[in-house]
């Protein structure tokens, strides 16, 4: 039941909630004549169960968005990334505001603003998961709507710059020419994983976290593992847990030049993983990047003279790339791409195909080949 209250030179309203309690809405009104307007779209609001509580409508983003994230259970690298979205984009822009003050061509703005700043992924990434937190706002009936519900970036002008900007993917030559050097600055270790990650196409995680037990040359392949398949580093910190998806633990046929280098990799040391830092221990993106890929490709100086750049810009995930350009190039079925690579085979052909032993055959015959070529 809602009622209006003359306050000094201003009316209000005020309503009770189900348990009783009485609140005020925060909203002064010139006029009784309007705050009774205000006060019976209330009722009329509460009999077609679409009520929102006004006070909880002001709710400012900052305030939300910290209740939001305590009680948004994600992995731990998803809960890095949120965590900065949040603290150096979304809460600086909108943290003052009320959810149901939240507009979406000042969302727009924002948007446009970052994409002079950032990539089209990145922007993408800050605009959604804003949506997410309103969303979550919706559903606690806190705001009647979410403003940027649907919201499309696609007519962003985003920076030249940036705009449509791929990382470049290392041909065979430049595999090889990447792989030689990467002996040079990080050892032979170094060496066979980049090898390994341009002819499994295995991610990052995946090979800084396989384990001896999985790495089964004797049996030709290499099992992911679904529990601790991957080495995850958030900040600081490294931990062994799943890989990206279900569909990434999965089984990696290898040729035999391939089980060859790593059987010669795991030789090299006694750690549980196959692939180790030069100090030993579990190998950091971050140091491999800075003190050896980079370098690598980019061009700097090394053991015997200046090393002139390989292929600018590229980045370790280009390796995945690489091997997914071979395997289209050798012709193979395109359920066995799919399981190689851990990704999901989508629509009827995920229902109906399926790996059979004579495929994994045609992988390995033909990758050796090429390897031999």
């Amino acid at each position: 039941m809602a009622w209006v209250e003359k306050r000094g030179p201003w009316f209000r309203v005020r309503y009770r909630d189900a348990d009783g309690t009485v609140h005020t809405s925060p909203d002064k009104h010139p006029s009784r004549t309007a705050a009774t307007e205000a006060a019976e779209e209330m009722e009329t609001d509460v009999r077609r169960g679409q009520f929102i509580d006004p006070n909880t409508a002001r709710t400012n983003l900052a305030e939300w968005a910290q209740t939001w994230r305590h009680s948004h259970p994600v992995a731990p690298s998803t809960r890095a990334k949120y965590d900065h979205y949040l603290d150096a984009h979304i809460v600086p822009a909108f943290g003052d505001v009320g959810l149901d003050a939240i507009r979406r061509m000042a969302v727009k703005q924002w948007a446009q603003e970052l994409s002079a700043r950032y990539a089209p992924s990145t922007v993408s990434g800050i605009v959604t998961l804003l949506s997410i937190v309103l969303t979550e706002a919706v559903e606690e009936r806190m705001i009647a709507h979410n403003p940027i519900q649907g919201l499309r970036l696609g007519h962003l002008a985003f920076h030249h710059d940036r705009a449509g900007k791929s990382r470049p993917v290392p041909t065979a030559e430049q595999v090889g020419r990447i792989c030689e050097r990467v002996r040079q600055r990080g050892g032979r270790n170094m060496e066979i994983m980049v090898i390994t990650a341009a002819w499994t196409g295995m991610r990052w995680g995946e090979l800084a976290g396989l384990a001896r037990g999985n790495c089964r040359t004797s049996d030709g392949y290499i099992q992911i593992d679904p529990e601790v398949g991957a080495l995850h580093e958030v900040g600081a910190q490294l931990w062994l847990g799943p890989p990206k998806s279900p569909a990434a633990a999965r089984r990696i046929d290898l040729p035999p030049f391939l089980t060859e280098l790593l059987e010669e990799a795991m030789s090299g040391h006694d750690h549980d993983q196959v692939f180790v830092a030069p100090q030993g221990g579990w190998l950091r993106r971050s140091h491999f990047a800075r003190r050896i890929w980079r370098p690598v490709c980019d061009g700097a100086p090394g053991p015997s003279g200046e090393d002139p750049p390989i292929l600018t810009g590229t980045v370790f995930h280009g390796l995945r790339h690489h091997h997914k350009t071979v395997l289209d190039e050798l012709d193979l079925p395109e359920v066995i791409k799919h399981e190689r690579m851990g990704h999901k085979m989508k629509g009827i052909q995920g229902v109906y195909s399926h790996v059979t032993d004579a495929m994994r055959k045609r992988v390995v015959t033909r990758l050796q080949r090429r390897w031999r070529g």
